[in-house]
């Protein structure tokens, strides 16, 4: 007989690990919200009396359009990549995802300098016929451009939830509908689009939330967004209060989303309730339809991470002299050694918050756990604030209470962006070993504890063999976010200290748009070599268990 070992939670190591991870994301919301009661300053006034509006416009009409734009050009290609078969689809289900490989700056450089009066799209018309085009992006908005940046970088969040969502539907539904005379556009918007809606607009929320996040696209656009502010206000005018309540503005609005996503999450739900459905099978085409999907697909691969990377390559050539330097050989180094600690550190935290609640059933164990994973929904610039705010005073803390300790150690070392990247990628961590637990379940867990093996034991020697490939999916996943991330590393580095993506910021910010391919091919390579593995271990997988 086996016995539910899942009881009231006691204060042990793994209910400390759980309390420690929850407190460590609240200190910096906390050291946050003391900026309400900061009394206002003349910069805080003008901005809010006249820049806020601007603020707001400008940040919901990027989010907005890019949330709009990636759930039709999403939406549209799972449906292709799941309900029909053609030439090159293998090819496709690869190359779909590597824009993720692509951060967002990144892709903003790139085009600039493919459409640039230098860029090779204006050269060739020189050079081929003598032509003297005006700089071809004058007349294009800068929010336009942005919203293309978005739209072609990030629709794959939208992509594969949507295919995720269609590939657990039953083959049933569709072919009722189509037996019904229904036809196939019918048959997508009267059947299949309500079936994938929730997990599509999951999939455009995590686009607007990535665009809240973003400085790199919208400091490189001149774009007035609360991101772009808070910088503003911080570098520029050194006003830090003005910088947290702008903060604060942003973290309520990032709140907003959340709850719209949460409604749209709520609206409909669809179950299969039988595990013997027909998985639907996908349609041979030819012809004038398979070109289609063809160039749709092209085209998406085309401008979200071949077009990008040819211009790196580009350039890398021109800049190949004098490219490799002490400074970047420096960043490198910086950016992998940091990038490691961050990931080891969350996968400890987030492992051993997952197996507690799993352990330890109870109200107050659910809000612990679940309240360890806001930080990835909100923006870099607000935990920034929150972690700078937090360190300072605990550096203020420390040199009264300890004179002996050198000033500043803790504001002024990497420990700060190690512990911010913690906050902000635990619940990548948290999410990919909670799967892991979901498939293995407790049963071995509790033979082994009915066999009078402990909890930690038990966790060693059984669960953690188990979820080994949850551990390294999901630290392949945090270190990949980690290595783009741009908005945490400008302002919580240490002072002379670079990363590959603040290098490739200030040489873009320094209009030497040729010395950004090394160090933006650094990151496009680590993310592009993890996907690839992941595409493959995923397509493994998949053929072992269809094979059983």
């Amino acid at each position: 007989m086996i016995y539910n070992f899942k009881v009231t939670p006691p204060w042990n190591g793994w209910s400390a690990v759980r309390a420690f991870s929850f407190f460590c994301v609240l200190l910096p919301f906390m050291a946050l919200a003391g900026g309400i009661f900061s009394p206002a300053g003349e910069y805080w006034s003008y901005v809010r009396d006249h820049l806020l509006p601007a603020y707001f416009a400008e940040t919901l009409l990027l989010a907005a359009g890019a949330g709009i734009s990636t759930l039709f050009l999403g939406v549209s290609l799972a449906w292709f990549m799941s309900m029909y078969d053609f030439r090159g689809k293998n090819f496709f289900e690869v190359m779909l995802v590597l824009p993720l490989a692509i951060p967002p700056y990144i892709a903003a450089y790139a085009y600039d300098g493919l459409f640039g009066y230098t860029g090779m799209i204006q050269s060739f018309f020189r050079d081929t016929f003598g032509l003297q085009p005006v700089r071809l992006t004058a007349n294009i908005p800068a929010q336009a451009w942005g919203i293309w940046i978005f739209s072609v970088t990030l629709f794959p969040y939208v992509y594969l939830l949507t295919r995720a969502a269609l590939r657990n539907q039953s083959a049933a539904l569709f072919e009722n509908a189509l037996l019904l005379g229904g036809g196939r556009i019918r048959m997508f918007l009267r059947i299949g689009l309500p079936l994938v809606w929730p997990a599509a607009a999951a999939g455009a929320i995590l686009v607007c939330l990535e665009v809240l996040n973003d400085f790199g696209v919208s400091a490189y656009y001149g774009l007035n967004t609360f991101t772009t502010a808070i910088f503003a206000a911080w570098f520029g005018m050194g006003d830090a209060d003005t910088a947290v309540k702008l903060a604060l503005i942003l973290l309520a609005l990032v709140f907003v989303v959340l709850l719209v996503r949460k409604a749209a999450h709520s609206a409909r739900r669809y179950h299969i309730v039988s595990s013997r459905e027909k998985r639907v099978v996908p349609r041979r085409v030819k012809g004038p339809p398979q070109a289609g999907i063809l160039l749709l697909c092209g085209l998406a691969c085309l401008a979200g991470f071949v077009t990008p990377l040819l211009q790196m390559l580009y350039w890398l050539r021109l800049s190949w002299d004098g490219a490799f330097t002490s400074e970047l050989t420096h960043a490198v180094t910086y950016t992998l050694g940091i990038s490691a600690a961050a990931t080891l550190l969350v996968m400890i935290a987030a492992t051993g918050t997952v197996n507690a609640g799993r352990l330890f059933s109870g109200g107050f164990s659910v809000l612990l756990s679940q309240g360890a994973t806001i930080g990835y929904a909100v923006p870099s610039a607000v935990l920034a604030i929150g972690v700078i705010s937090l360190f300072v005073g605990a550096d203020n803390f420390l040199s009264v209470c300890f004179p002996f300790l050198p000033d500043r150690f803790l504001s002024m070392g990497g420990i700060m962006l190690i512990f911010a990247y913690g906050i902000r990628f635990f619940t990548i961590g948290y999410q990919t070993i909670e799967a892991g637990f979901a498939k293995t379940g407790m049963i071995y867990t509790e033979a082994s504890r009915t066999l009078g093996r402990s909890v930690t034991g038990t966790f060693f020697l059984v669960d953690l063999p188990m979820i080994r490939h949850a551990l390294i999916s999901g630290s392949a996943l945090v270190f990949i976010d980690i290595l783009k991330e741009l908005p945490l590393a400008l302002l919580l580095r240490p002072f002379n200290t670079e990363t590959l993506g603040t290098t490739t910021y200030h040489f873009a910010k320094n209009e030497v748009l040729e010395k950004t391919a090394l160090p933006s091919l650094c990151i496009v390579l680590a993310g592009t070599i993890f996907i690839l593995l992941m595409q493959f271990w995923e397509k493994k997988k998949a053929g072992h268990v269809s094979g059983n």
